[in-house]
């Protein structure tokens, strides 16, 4: 991710422990913020803190961030998933997608502008993920797949039984893969399901050491993302593509 884009996630992070005073930290003295409890604009990063101590004292507002990136310089744009509770008893007020996009002058946030209840079926951000991979499975480039996953990213392994799960095994995975096949992939689609996964999908074309065609035809791929790299996948490869 680039140095924008981190700052926005760390800023996440904050946001959802409640870490105000970090948020404030990163926000430009004149700031355009978003008050989305009475629909209108904040000016200052005084009336942004004043927002933060009264309006959100009865919430719990927090964001998981899907996927994210940088249009231009300067912006960067995020998918996320913002889910609100009572303070007092916990109870679920509301759970929606929201686009949000950030613009920042020297690293600091100068105005943010959000989309609430995001029902798009796409998002550049995960397209984007999902052509990198792409293309460093075909390049060979283990560091770029590896780039791609979370950490603690865990999936089932397709070419041997059980699981693969974290980083150093996420590496050994891809590096005994492309050791053992030559895999070409080609994304056709993608769509943003209801539940967040991702649904892809690919077309791949698998030969052995030896040249022999194993596989050339449709795959499915499920994919979770968190805070725009991979944390969960699940692939169907029977050949009967889903609609």
């Amino acid at each position: 991710m680039t140095p924008d884009e981190d700052r926005i996630a760390e800023l996440y992070e904050a946001f959802n422990s409640r870490a105000f005073d970090r948020v404030i930290a990163g926000l430009a003295p004149d700031v355009s913020w978003p008050d989305e409890v009475e629909d209108r604009r904040l000016e200052g990063v005084g009336a942004v803190r004043d927002y933060f101590e009264t309006a959100m004292a009865p919430l719990r507002v927090r964001h998981q961030p899907i996927a994210l990136f940088t249009p231009a310089p300067g912006q960067v744009e995020v998918l996320t998933r913002q889910t609100v509770v009572s303070a007092a008893d916990g109870s679920l007020w509301s759970s929606l997608r929201v686009r949000h996009r950030f613009t920042m002058v020297d690293g600091l946030i100068t105005r943010l502008d959000s989309e609430q209840d995001y029902a798009a079926e796409g998002f550049e951000g995960v397209e984007r993920l999902l052509r990198r991979l792409c293309e460093a499975i075909n390049a060979h480039d283990i560091d770029a797949i590896v780039g791609c996953y979370s950490d603690d990213a865990r999936f089932q392994d397709n070419l041997e039984d059980g699981y693969v799960s974290g980083g150093p095994a996420i590496r050994r995975h891809f590096e005994h893969l492309l050791e053992t096949l030559q895999v070409t992939l080609a994304m056709r689609d993608y769509v943003l399901e209801p539940d967040d996964r991702v649904r892809a999908r690919l077309q791949v074309e698998a030969r052995g050491a030896n040249g022999r065609l194993w596989q050339d035809g449709g795959v499915t791929v499920w994919y979770r993302l968190e805070a725009g790299r991979i944390i969960e996948q699940d692939v169907d490869d029977s050949g009967e593509e889903s609609p």
